[in-house]
């Protein structure tokens, strides 16, 4: 298998990089690691970006560590052009990942983007003006494919079918089954709605 590249003509962002940088992408985190292009605390707001900025933004498990989740997302679809794609790997509330690591903020499982995605119905869209477009969550028992990790680690739960039975009926599984099996990561692919048309990719 080739390795993956970059679509050329598109501005990436890889939000809490450490030391595995995207390739061709614009790397922050905090810490000054080899291959971190901008060195910035996500707490502190704004962003070093200006608006409509990237083509694609990618957390990959660096999104439930900030203090207010909610600013840091109106901060992504400030920075993201209208329509990119926003790319979010983080732990499953129920993983062993998620209760053990004490930097973490922000429990999420698979109903967490619901709050800000048009398409689905929710009581609490009051909680924030912003809105993306739900393209793809999952919960994995191993690794999600994502667009740019193309090679993931062997997964059992998912030859057997038992990943996709969960993925189909996700919310009996959280609500019921979720401490008996407890998955490990969360993934969801979501475009930035903003006051042009929506064009799905």
């Amino acid at each position: 298998m080739s390795a993956w590249q970059k679509p050329e003509n598109e501005r990436w962002l890889d939000l809490g990089c450490g030391n595995d940088k995207i390739p061709e992408a614009v790397g922050l985190d905090l810490a000054p690691l080899p291959g971190v292009d901008v060195v910035h605390n996500l707490n502190h707001y704004p962003w070093p970006f200006e608006d409509n900025a990237f083509d694609h933004v990618v957390c990959k498990h660096s999104l439930s560590h900030v203090d207010d989740f909610v600013a840091a997302l109106g901060e992504i679809r400030r920075i993201a052009r209208p329509g990119a794609i926003v790319e979010i790997l983080a732990p499953h509330y129920a993983s062993d990942n998620g209760n053990t690591d004490p930097t973490l903020r922000t429990r999420m499982g698979i109903r967490t983007m619901n709050y800000f995605c048009e398409q689905y119905a929710s009581k609490y869209h009051y909680y924030s003006q912003l809105r993306f477009v739900m393209v793809r969550r999952w919960i994995s028992f191993r690794e999600n494919a994502t667009d740019f990790r193309r090679r993931v680690q062997p997964n059992p739960f998912s030859w057997c079918g038992l990943e996709g039975l969960i993925n189909a009926y996700p919310r009996i599984y959280e609500r019921f089954f979720v401490y008996w099996i407890p998955p490990s990561e969360l993934y969801f692919k979501l475009q930035v709605l903003k006051e042009q048309p929506m064009t799905m990719r």
